[in-house]
């Protein structure tokens, strides 16, 4: 029996190291006694403040051979001793024989093992509380509850009966999807049975169809051969009919230029002819002035105007005059005028346009009312209109001159259209 005056010693397990313990208290019926060992440098134990639950897991320090080790056991119950105040813990380990701590799963204490071999009961941390503060020992409690691995077990077989719940409803989700499924795939493999029954329908009412195609293509093909064949040989005719054209165009080409040089040549003979006449008229009159002027008696001179006798007016009128002439393509073009129809009020109009005259040149330098030709006193004159491309007599322009005079042989371009007059007489 341990008194509260005994000095002990205390052995350390492991180091073996002996200190003295002194006894600071001494319960007899819980079997107690409170010890305080100076020179140890030890955590302070953690005081558990979870309620204590039956079932759950404990350890206690127990002892194999040398050897100090932790012994798992199960709390079996939970007691009041009648009369007493204090409460008692059972449970499964196989505790040290003597005091050692009873924990939790946390590592806190719940309890306080009563000495004696084989002895599976503990006093409960309630007591060792009280015993504590009357000795004004501070004590260290838990923060927080301490979870249990039952109560953690029994949480994550919680967890997966709801996961398993939740499986079984997916499950059934699932089912019904397939079973949808099943029934979609029966339905479109009736579809699909129908798709291609009409895909070979119309594949076998489009193989005539492309047959026929390629027939129409063959047919398409000869016909384009044909075609390039016949356009190859209208092709070198009308090449050969252009050849013939420009060799045509070039002869009459070269016939105007000849017929240009001789009407140039003509002009020329003419031109000395008239200024010989002209210069005998100046001396003639230089000499008729002497003339004059040695006499005494005045003379007067009265202008002589030439009257056309009716037979010559009716000879004009009689008359036929032609333009005949060709273009630059060597495309021939006559007109035949008679002489009344120059003596009239605004003698003949020499345009484009079919519906206003019936002197007509059709062609695109040819201006819709292009020149006049009229006969003023035996004369025929010609006037251009107001052309696009102008009138030519001679080589020589006329626009803005007002009417000029042409004789049988000149040379007239209308436009780009060489022509020549004629007098035909009757």
């Amino acid at each position: 029996m341990i008194t509260e005056s005994d000095t002990l010693t205390v052995t350390v397990p492991h180091t073996g190291a002996e200190l003295i313990a002194q006894v600071l208290q001494v319960d007899e019926t819980l079997d107690f006694a409170l010890l305080k060992v100076n020179g140890l440098n030890l955590a302070p134990v953690v005081f558990g403040t979870s309620p204590i639950t039956i079932g759950e897991t404990i350890w206690t320090a127990t002892k194999e051979g040398k050897n100090v080790s932790l012994a798992r056991g199960i709390l079996q119950s939970s007691q009041r001793v009648p009369g007493q105040d204090f409460g008692v813990l059972h449970h499964s380990a196989s505790p040290w024989p003597g005091n050692s701590l009873l924990l939790n799963d946390c590592g806190e204490a719940i309890g306080f093992n009563r000495y004696g071999p084989g002895s599976n009961q503990a006093i409960d941390v309630a007591t060792i509380e009280h015993l504590l503060v009357r000795q004004n020992i501070k004590i260290t409690v838990a923060s927080n509850p301490c979870v249990s691995e039952l109560e953690v077990a029994q949480e994550k077989a919680d967890i997966a009966a709801s996961e398993a719940r939740q499986a079984q409803i997916e499950a059934e989700r699932a089912r019904k999807v397939a079973v949808n499924l099943e029934s979609r795939l029966k339905e479109s493999n009736l579809r699909n049975e129908d798709l291609v029954a009409q895909t070979q329908d119309a594949w076998n009412r489009a193989e005539p169809a492309l047959q026929e195609a390629t027939i129409a293509k063959q047919n398409a093909e000869n016909i384009r051969i044909e075609l390039e064949t016949k356009t190859a040989a209208i092709q070198a005719e009308t090449n050969a009919i252009m050849e013939t054209l420009n060799r045509d165009r070039m002869l009459a080409e070269q016939r105007f230029e000849i017929q240009l040089a001789e009407q140039k040549k003509g002009a020329e003979r003419r031109e000395t002819i008239l200024i010989s006449v002209v210069t005998v008229l100046v001396v003639l009159a230089i000499v008729a002035i002497i003339f004059l002027r040695t006499r005494s008696t005045k003379a007067v001179a009265r202008p002589i105007e030439r009257q056309t006798s009716r037979t010559e007016m009716h000879n004009v009128d009689l008359a036929e005059y032609v333009l005949d002439g060709r273009d630059e393509d060597g495309i021939r073009y006559l007109l035949r005028i008679s002489g009344d129809q120059l003596g009239g009020d605004d003698g003949i109009v020499i345009e484009r346009n079919p519906k206003d005259s019936p002197y007509i040149i059709n062609h695109s330098d040819v201006s819709r009312k292009h020149a006049r030709m009229s006969l003023m006193q035996d004369r025929i004159f010609i006037e251009d209109l107001g052309s696009t491309n102008g009138t030519s007599v001679n080589g020589q322009a006329i626009e803005d001159k007002g009417p000029v005079m042409v004789n049988n042989g000149d040379q007239i371009i209308i436009g780009s259209v060489f022509m020549k007059l004629r007098v035909l007489d009757d």
